[in-house]
């Protein structure tokens, strides 16, 4: 029988470095939100910041129509939601800040929890407001952050990106909110992710366990090193990494390439033997395969995020069998890997799944459920 202090105490020790923890699902009822309410438990002595990448919250699966948990929510915890999906049961939250208006959800709004209860967030979905939001939070006292992603959705990991291109400037201005005072962005130095996959990620134990190992590989990616000799500057322009274009390096140097790739001349766009190309955008099948098709494949592709490389697995593994290189413009800290044995028709118990898994990891994986902790 597994002793939850010492769970607690492992978990603790392990997430207690970072101030912001982002929620990701692989797949759809990977136990996403099992993980939050557990890790949310782990901090009682901190005050809490909480929202949602979107819409989460609800009370039963839209396909299988089983019921998920809700989103529990304690006594002096801040949360960030829309103004649609504040509770109607009587009132167990005040209102801190009122800002912005989203267009379906109404406008957004900082409560500070009065009473303990279940609830449902929607939290913006663009990661500007994301961070403007996390930055409010902050503003009102939360010392940590937790972010619970969209269903199958990873590009909120860029925040984890933004954090460390900003990290020259801890605080920016911004803008005005009502009453004419003004707030600073908090910079999040040590964001990470809390990762979760399931046994819907496949129909057997050997695919779950390649799809989860095939993601974690992607969240492994090296770092674009800013000691990088590719210089962060095009020469003669004050416009340095992440581009808000696609480009390439070549010969000692940055050009700017069109925003979209597809249908375009890319033999006469790009030159032979071009050293990387830095996509925006997702590293898609049909981009490597047309740069291919026109042998411009680079040395190297630049990326944003482990979210913006979107291949099938024969295309990574006939990217890797050239000895094409992937860089991602900055590597999220990858904290924990939590595991959850539901699948419609065969569920897989977490502890074969850990058992395949172990080999191959190098984080934490954990059952939130039977409070079970697998180390590396």
């Amino acid at each position: 029988m597994p002793n939850p202090d010492v769970w607690k105490m492992i978990l603790r020790s392990k997430l207690s470095t970072f101030s912001t923890l982002i929620f990701a699902g692989l797949v759809k009822n990977a136990g996403k939100t099992t993980a939050l309410n557990a890790i949310n438990t782990l901090f009682p002595d901190e005050s809490l910041g909480l929202t949602s990448l979107g819409y989460d919250g609800e009370t039963q699966d839209a396909i299988y129509r089983h019921p998920k948990p809700s989103i529990s929510v304690r006594t002096g915890q801040i949360i960030l939601t829309a103004e649609r999906f504040l509770p109607d049961t009587p009132k167990r939250y005040d209102i801190l800040e009122t800002w912005g208006n989203h267009p379906q959800f109404g406008s957004w709004q900082i409560l500070k929890i009065t009473a303990p209860g279940d609830f449902r967030m929607a939290g913006p979905s663009a990661l500007s407001e994301l961070v403007e939001g996390i930055s409010r939070l902050r503003y009102h006292g939360a010392r940590r952050i937790h972010v619970d992603g969209a269903l199958n959705r990873l590009s909120h990991i860029s925040v984890t990106s933004l954090a460390k291109t900003e990290e020259a400037v801890a605080f920016d201005t911004l803008q005005e909110l009502s009453g004419r005072e003004k707030i600073k962005r908090i910079v999040n130095r040590d964001a990470g992710i809390v990762l979760s996959t399931s046994a819907a990620l496949g129909n057997t134990l050997n695919e779950v366990i390649e799809r989860t190992l095939h993601n974690l590989e992607l969240f492994q990616l090296p770092s674009f090193s800013r000691s990088s000799p590719i210089p962060l500057i095009n020469s003669g322009q004050d416009q340095a990494l992440p581009f808000q274009q696609n480009a390439y390096f070549h010969q000692g140097s940055w050009s700017l390439l069109p925003t979209f790739l597809w249908n375009q001349a890319l033999k006469v766009l790009i030159p032979a033997q071009t050293d990387s190309i830095y996509l925006k955008g997702a590293l898609t099948d049909s981009i490597y395969l047309a740069l291919r098709a026109a042998e411009r494949l680079p040395y190297r592709f630049i990326v944003r995020s482990p979210a913006h490389v979107l291949l099938s697995p024969a295309v990574w593994n006939g990217l890797k069998s050239r000895g094409i290189e992937v860089t991602l413009l900055d590597s999220p800290h990858l904290a924990i890997l939590t595991l959850c044995p539901w699948h419609p028709i065969t569920p897989i118990p977490t502890e074969r799944m850990a058992e395949a898994l172990l080999p191959y990891i190098k984080i934490p994986m954990v059952d939130m459920q039977k409070q079970e902790v697998w180390l590396p």
